[in-house]
């Protein structure tokens, strides 16, 4: 098996995505892959631990997205490219995969939203039942 030339990350701006992100980073710097970052602006978003409408933040959420949550990309000295998408992360992150030829999908176990109790977000569990390519869960830090 060949080394992977694009790895494709779920951010989201939780402490499981930026794990993710760092671990696609560490990747894709030792196999010359690059990184294609991937949010998706749904219905509702997570904004300082409360659930607020999208549409009503997209401005914040974006830049959040860009300044934040994608910073670690513009210090590593990898190949990178960032996707603001409208919809479903499973969705988004599946259509990227397919669009940017990503031979990876890195999440973190838990995404900023659903039940903190369960041990697998129900996105990373969505991804590792109908992705058509490897998905990497990065577990929380020990």
């Amino acid at each position: 098996m060949s080394a992977p030339r694009t790895l494709v990350v779920g951010v989201d701006g939780s402490p499981h995505a930026r794990r993710a992100l760092a671990w696609a980073l560490d990747l894709a710097g030792a196999v010359g892959a690059r990184v294609v970052a991937v949010h998706a602006l749904g219905l509702l978003a997570q904004l300082g631990g409360e659930a607020v409408p999208t549409a009503s933040h997209r401005q914040e959420l974006t830049r959040l997205f860009e300044e934040q949550w994608c910073a670690p990309l513009r210090d590593a000295a990898v190949e990178h490219r960032t996707l603001l998408v409208d919809g479903n992360p499973v969705t988004a992150l599946l259509a990227a995969a397919e669009h940017e030829d990503g031979a990876v999908i890195v999440v973190g176990s838990r995404g900023s939203g659903g039940f903190p109790g369960l041990q697998l977000g129900s996105t990373s569990h969505q991804l590792v039942q109908h992705a058509h390519v490897p998905v990497v869960v990065i577990p929380p830090a020990s």
